[in-house]
């Protein structure tokens, strides 16, 4: 009987031991997360799951191209939002007839979905964006509630970068930044 019990209890530190280094990865390093809605179609479509990596010294340096996942401004703390990076600190932007020139330079953008512009009345598509901010859209940009409406993003509020499509698996993908 006591072999049992010291059987058992080592069991039960050996489980606590790895819960709490799987709540560890799970808050600092990585997750998973599902895609709800169509605003990153063609890249990403809705029931997507995706690994995002959400140590600070890459989610906190995003970089124009990259997919993040944050807390968008002025809305409920735990909502996320996965958007496209298109525009850091200090970069000036224009968007024009469904063209994005950041710095007075086109962005070419070949993961955006090919359907014609349609103009919604956005109220920011041309400005600076302020230091420790960041400018994010949607790649389908005839469908996507991002920064053309709710404004910039406090680098603080992404809460890590999206790093491999896992499901479906016939459609795996790794995200590396296209430019």
């Amino acid at each position: 009987m006591k072999k049992f019990k010291e059987f058992l209890i080592d069991k039960i530190k050996l489980l606590v031991v790895a819960l709490v280094i799987a709540l560890l990865i799970d808050k600092f390093f990585f997750s998973f997360a599902v895609v709800e809605g169509q605003s990153m179609y063609p890249t990403l479509n809705t029931k997507d799951r995706i690994l995002v990596v959400k140590l600070p010294v890459i989610s906190r340096h995003p970089e124009v191209g990259d997919i993040v996942i944050f807390n968008p401004p002025h809305l409920l703390e735990e909502e996320l939002f996965i958007k496209r990076v298109v525009a850091r600190s200090g970069d000036t932007f224009k968007i024009a007839d469904g063209i994005i020139y950041i710095n007075d330079e086109r962005l070419e953008e070949a993961y955006v979905a090919k359907e014609a512009f349609m103009d919604k009345g956005y109220s920011i598509l041309e400005g600076t964006v302020p230091e420790g901010m960041i400018f994010v859209m949607g790649d389908n940009r005839n469908d996507s509630n991002d920064s053309r409406s709710f404004g910039f993003v406090e680098i603080d509020h992404i809460k890590g970068k999206a790093l491999v499509r896992i499901w479906p698996l016939k459609e795996v993908q790794v995200f590396l930044n296209p430019y």
